[in-house]
Order: structure tokens, then C-alpha cells, then sequence
């Protein structure tokens, strides 16, 4: 049965199909047309304008009187998923709030519970609105990260922050809890992460041993851009770039933070796709929070397309690879040793953060000056007038007593237990640390890369001198004997 409303449009526009006027006659006919009135199917009249009469003209032309029907509305509700699969996405957005659609379909389809593709970030959202779990949460507008700069090349400025982290049982006092902090570096240029860890002070130590590790991984900056945080502003941060020849420590404005809005950035994309994850992970100690943040960032962050770039941060800071400067391991192992004066006993005795040294008695009751590595104290040295004397290792005294037993469990620990955590329905860290265990691959490091590149390089060059030696010596061949010239 034909449709009355196609019927009506046919009505319509049946002079100008059938007449098929000349070109420069064909708008003259639809405005024609479209000054008229016309009787619709329930019997009232309306007018159509001659764009509209053009479209029309055209469905018919493509799919005769069906092409002038009503098209179908579409089913309310979601099609694309089944039932299991709607309520999987609503899981996973109650259980982590903060977990965006992007996140929720890559938890998904890297974990298995959907077919890679099937997912669409629209079929997500109208999954998720359905049950209200879609609103977009007020955050606090971001006034100060209002300037715009990039460096040139990798290298030329990094950027470190301090983030809170999350409250980890203390491992020293049971039942009580710390607050874990966390000091990362950021690539200017590439947005890369270049090294973070989380620690229970956000201490000098703590915010040297990632600076360090970057500088390790990652070469020389040339420049450095710290806020006025007071460990950023220590006379050891500026000793530490003066022996490694960086070029100079830049530091925000008092109350003015605009050109630290790169790290700014990457520390509101931290507290939302990583330290979110943290409610839905079974992780209880520093090393476990240490191991997954390295599985995020590595295998997550640094592999991700940024939206600024367009680019992975990894691929773009491994582009000038060659241009990459790399600390001598002497120089960074003596930059990051620590300097305190003591004066050793009589026996030559002298203590160091509660550990205990013993000099040779040419030392004793002498100001000496210990320098330490303060990530690790198992040997110090000992300078006496800008001279390196001894390395001292801790001092030990040998204690004849007997040793005793552990005492045994009682009957009312054995009876205690704790309340297992319910399950939960993605384990995105876990995911991602069992994956980077599964892999067992050590990356190599930029400096290999970088002297691979130079040996390829050099045989290149190699390469090119050969040839042109051969050249040369054809040349020099074909070329007539000064005799022979006269």
C-alpha cells in the first residue's frame, strides 16, 4: 500500500519530473511551485519551499515513490549491546566515577569483557545516561593555566611537580596510615613522563632519587622548571645542575604558577585515569603503588596519542634522539653525593643519620667532611682537607648473646581475620602490572638507542668514504702520465 504522504509529495512535484524544463527554466518551475498551495492527505493545505522541491525531485529520481516515503525512526534504546554488556559499562563507571568513556572502552576491550570495535563512545554514553551515570562532574576551572608555549626540540625543558597521593597503611604502625606523595618529570616538548615514585615524604632524598633516575634514562636537560616549592629551591638542587653543566634552574612566578601548565595538566589527567583506578585495586604497600604507576605511565600515558601533539610522547621524544646529551656516570654519581661535616671520637667513631662510622685513628677528633649517597648508606667518604681518605663502610660490633624465638601466635590472633574486599569488577592497575610481569621485557634504554644510531651512522659515513676512494682511485687511472703531456 502506498504511502499517502508520498503520494502528496509525488502531487507536488510531478510537473517538474515529467516536464523536465531546460537548464535556467528549472528554478523559474520550483518557485512556481512552491508560491502554490497543496492539499495534504488529512485534507489541510501547505506550502513547500524550493530547496525542499529540489530534494524531493531528487529522492524520486533515486528511489521512485519509496525515496519520498517517511524514513523510519529509529527503535529507542541501545542495539548495538546486549543486556550483559550495558550493565558491564555501568559497573565499571559506578565502581571508578571518574573513569571517561575512552577509559571505560579501552578497561573493556584490553580486559576482554567486549569485542574490540563493538563499543562506540555515543552507544556508551547513551548506555550510561540511561542509568544517570553520565553527568559530567563540576572540577574546579583550571584560571591559571592560561599561557601557551612549546620547547624546539626533546630536552630543552623539563618540568616536575609534587602530587598528593593516597593513603597507604603505615608499614610501622599498625593500623594507622600515611599519605603517599608523588615527584615526576615531564618532557617539555614530547609531554613524555620521564620518571616518577611515589613516596611517604615529599623530601629532598625523595624528589633527588627521580631526578636522578631521569637523568640515567634520559640525558641532560638543558634547562629546568620548577615552582617555589622549598625543596625545588634547596642549594643541593642548585649544586646538582651546576657540576652537571644545565643550563640554569627556571622557577614560576610567586602566585603566578601560568607556565607550569603542562605539568599542571598531566597531574589532573594523573588524579583521573591513575590514582581514581586506586579504589578499584587491591594495592596496600608503596612498592605495589610504585610498580603499577610505572605499568600506567610506561604502558599506558607514554603510549597514548596526546591530544595537543597528535602524537605519542614516546615516538615524539625519540625523533631527535640524536641530539640527546648524556650525563658520565662519575660526574652524575659525585653530583648527587651529599656533604655533612662530623668530628670523629677518640676511636674514630663518628654517626651519620643514626648509623654508626669508624675512621682510622690518623682521623680522630679531626673535622672531616662525609660524602654520601643518601639512597644508600652502606659506604660513605671520608675528605680531610679536599682529600679523599677512606670509604668507610657502617661500623658493627659483634654482640656474643643468644638468640631467641619468635613468640608463638595466640589462640586469639589465630581466630581473627580479616574481611575479605569484595571482588572487584576491573582491576585496571592490576591488569596492566600482571601484563607488563607477563611481558618480562626490559626496554633499552635511550643512550643505547642513541649509540646505536651513532654506529649506524658511522658505517654509513664508512660506507660513503669507500666509495669515493674508488672513485678516486678510477680516476686517478684514466688520468695521462705528466711525461706524456710534452
Amino acid at each position: 500500500m502506498s504511502d499517502p504522504w508520498a503520494l502528496a509529495r509525488y502531487q507536488v512535484i510531478a510537473a517538474y519530473i515529467a516536464l523536465v524544463p531546460k537548464r535556467g527554466g528549472r528554478q523559474t518551475l520550483l518557485l512556481q511551485l512552491a508560491a502554490r498551495s497543496w492539499s495534504g492527505p488529512d485534507g489541510e493545505m501547505f506550502t513547500v519551499s524550493a530547496e525542499t522541491l529540489r530534494v524531493w525531485a531528487r529522492r524520486y529520481r533515486l528511489g521512485g515513490l519509496d525515496g519520498l516515503r517517511d524514513a523510519t525512526p529509529a527503535k529507542p534504546g541501545i542495539h548495538a549491546l546486549t543486556e550483559a554488556e550495558v550493565a558491564m559499562f555501568c559497573d565499571l563507571k559506578s565502581e571508578v566515577a571518574a573513569r571517561s568513556l575512552d577509559r571505560l572502552i579501552q578497561i573493556a576491550e584490553s580486559m576482554g569483557l567486549i569485542a574490540v570495535g563493538k563499543a562506540r563512545r555515543s552507544t556508551v554514553h547513551r548506555a550510561l545516561k540511561a542509568e544517570d551515570l553520565s553527568a559530567r562532574r563540576p572540577s574546579a576551572a583550571a584560571k591559571d593555566d592560561l599561557d601557551r608555549f612549546e620547547t624546539g626540540f626533546p630536552n630543552e625543558l623539563w618540568q616536575s611537580d609534587m602530587l598528593e597521593g593516597p593513603l597507604l597503611p603505615d608499614p610501622d604502625k599498625k593500623g594507622a596510615f600515611r599519605r603517599a606523595w608523588l615527584y615526576t618529570f615531564l618532557d617539555d616538548h614530547s609531554r613524555m613522563c620521564l620518571h616518577g615514585r611515589f613516596s611517604f615524604k615529599g623530601d629532598l632524598p625523595a624528589l633527588e632519587l627521580v631526578f636522578r633516575r631521569s637523568l640515567q634514562k634520559f640525558g641532560k636537560p638543558v634547562r629546568v622548571y620548577y615552582d617555589n616549592g622549598a625543596v625545588y629551591r634547596s642549594g643541593h638542587m642548585r649544586h646538582i645542575v651546576g657540576c652537571l653543566g644545565i643550563h640554569a634552574i627556571v622557577f614560576t612566578r610567586v602566585r603566578r604558577p601560568m607556565g607550569h601548565g603542562k605539568i599542571e595538566a598531566f597531574n589532573r589527567l594523573i588524579v583521573s585515569a591513575f590514582l581514581a583506578e586506586i579504589a578499584a585495586s587491591t594495592i596496600k604497600t608503596l612498592d605495589q603503588l610504585n610498580e603499577a604507576w610505572l605499568a600506567w605511565s610506561d604502558g599506558v600515558y607514554n603510549v597514548t596519542i596526546h591530544g595537543e601533539t597528535g602524537e605519542r610522547p614516546r615516538d615524539r621524544w625519540r625523533r631527535r634522539l640524536a641530539d640527546v646529551r648524556f650525563a658520565d656516570q662519575h660526574k652524575l654519581r659525585d653530583a648527587f653525593l651529599w656533604k655533612e661535616n662530623r668530628t670523629p671520637d677518640k676511636s674514630g667513631i663518628f654517626s651519620l643519620f643514626g648509623v654508626e662510622y669508624q675512621v682510622g685513628f690518623a682521623l680522630a677528633k679531626k673535622r672531616i667532611e662525609v660524602r654520601y649517597d643518601p639512597e644508600s648508606l652502606s659506604l660513605v667518604k671520608a675528605w680531610f682537607q679536599d682529600k679523599l681518605v677512606e670509604r668507610v663502610p657502617p661500623f658493627s660490633v659483634n654482640r656474643h648473646r643468644r638468640p631467641h624465638p619468635e613468640p608463638a601466635a595466640t589462640a586469639t590472633e589465630t581466630k581473627r581475620k580479616t574481611p575479605k574486599k569484595p571482588a572487584a569488577t576491573a582491576n585496571w592497575l592490576g591488569y596492566l602490572v600482571a601484563k607488563r610481569r607477563q611481558q618480562n621485557f626490559v626496554e633499552p634504554t635511550p643512550q643505547m638507542f642513541a649509540e646505536s644510531l651513532a654506529a649506524h651512522r658511522a658505517e654509513a659515513d664508512a660506507a660513503v668514504f669507500d666509495v669515493i676512494a674508488v672513485r678516486m682511485e678510477s680516476t686517478a687511472g684514466r688520468c695521462p702520465r705528466p711525461d706524456s703531456l710534452h
